[in-house]
């Protein structure tokens, strides 16, 4: 069991510094990177993987999907559960040496039920970073500068993205698809290692509006139960990740077959589509998501709702030039529609996230953040990745560029309703945390 230092007399007993706080958001940037640089290499690597494996379209969206979101789902609650008790920093550092091995191993894989193996271990370890993450950043930005603070966390979504559509067709190119995974995952262990010895784990709750009064008493668990029937009555919570699961649908399908489909579509070499998708998606999206954080932070405070208005535009505003991406011909383009396509995608997920760590107390913050992670990335992965490779074979009696522009195009459709739910979200949240600070307070006195 990892040790629980939250309490003690040598955790960070005062609130941390603007200096170090900034520093701790630039290491959890940076393994967040490197979390997103092993999940995109495959993405990148899929016609050679397939072509190597010799496997299907459908059998490489379960390797890309499922294989790895069955098991990230599935532990990513219950070690969320040790991370609203235990040294959060300790079980990330744990869950970037095990996703950063299993990356390694990956390429020494050399049929579909090793590679299999490999993207299980990954998907394990990559479980034990986000929702603890999200939980040790809210104890290092307060409310009013934390939407910010989230979206320069997700800038690691967009240099991860880059990274393995760049960086592993590039090293493929020269050395083959094994040693692009073998050079990706070190960086991860190195990282890992410096982290251990600089960040320290903060008070929890020790910047939300109301600090809790018992920080140096034991962290009282709240039963799975009784935290799942509370969230089932949070209206706001409930809209929010019924939202993001839809979004997540399309976005995860969309993002993971995009440089494919720029392959297939456009008759591009794989550095190429790559590149191409990496570059016009991920800039646009990581200037997307700091517009994103910088408008959420100061509009908020003239409105709640805000954060979600804008979140909500973003869901629909991208699908429709993913959509436009999808079925034009023209490669110069794609390539242009895809910048204002990553721009209003590139934001819509940290509105939210901030909305979530404003929402929830603190001592049930990770495990609450990781359940509607758990429906991001379950509906992303299992359901988007995995519906539109079987699309893609559904469609294959068409060319191959065909087949994937209709699949793709399909698979964006649940972003309607996502925009719906998330609008509807902000109506509640001020008394839904009310509510809950009121209810928690009951249960724990």
């Amino acid at each position: 069991m990892v040790e629980d230092t939250t309490n003690k007399k040598n955790t960070a007993d005062t609130k941390p510094t603007k200096g170090y706080a900034a520093y701790v958001l630039l290491m959890l940037s940076a393994l967040y990177t490197v979390n997103y640089v092993d999940r995109f290499l495959v993405s990148g690597l899929l016609d050679p993987i397939k072509v190597s494996l010799d496997v299907s379209n459908t059998y490489m969206g379960f390797l890309v999907g499922p294989a790895f979101a069955l098991f990230y789902t599935t532990l990513a609650i219950p070690i969320a559960r040790m991370a609203d008790r235990y040294s959060r920093v300790k079980i990330i550092i744990t869950g970037t040496l095990v996703w950063s091995l299993f990356t390694v191993l990956s390429g020494f894989a050399e049929t579909p039920e090793a590679f299999l193996v490999a993207r299980i271990g990954v998907g394990i370890g990559e479980a034990a970073f986000l929702a603890p993450a999200f939980s040790l950043l809210a104890d290092y930005y307060p409310p009013r500068r934390r939407t910010m603070a989230f979206a320069i966390l997700n800038l690691g979504v967009y240099f991860g993205q880059m990274g393995g559509l760049i960086g592993g067709p590039a090293i493929e190119s020269v050395a083959g698809w094994q040693a692009a995974f073998i050079a990706l995952g070190l960086p991860g262990i190195i990282l890992a290692g410096l982290a251990i010895i600089t960040i320290r784990e903060p008070i929890r709750g020790q910047l939300d509006d109301a600090r809790p009064q018992n920080t140096q008493k034991e962290e009282i668990a709240i039963p799975i139960k009784t935290l799942a029937a509370l969230l089932i009555k949070t209206r706001s919570y409930l809209m929010m990740t019924a939202g993001t699961a839809l979004g997540g649908f399309a976005g995860y399908g969309f993002g993971y077959w995009g440089p494919t489909l720029f392959s297939r579509g456009f008759n591009l070499s794989l550095t190429e589509a790559g590149g191409r998708f990496a570059i016009s998606f991920g800039i646009s999206g990581l200037f997307g998501a700091l517009l994103m954080g910088f408008m959420c932070d100061r509009l908020a405070q003239k409105n709640h709702r805000w954060p979600f208005w804008l979140s909500a535009g973003g869901v629909v505003g991208s699908m429709a030039f993913m959509m436009a991406v999808c079925l034009t011909e023209n490669v110069q383009i794609a390539t242009l529609l895809a910048f204002p396509a990553g721009l209003l995608g590139g934001g819509w997920v940290v509105a939210l996230q901030a909305a979530l760590q404003d929402l929830l107390p603190g001592n049930i913050r990770a495990t609450s953040s990781s359940i509607w992670a758990f429906a991001l990335t379950f509906a992303g992965l299992v359901g988007g990745v995995q519906f539109a490779g079987f699309m893609i074979d559904i469609f294959a009696a068409y060319p191959p560029d065909y087949a994937i522009r209709y699949a793709l195009t399909i698979t964006l459709l649940p972003c309607i309703p996502a925009s719906f739910l998330i609008a509807s979200a902000g109506y509640t949240i001020v008394s839904d945390r009310e509510k809950l600070k009121q209810t928690l307070a009951s249960e724990t006195n």
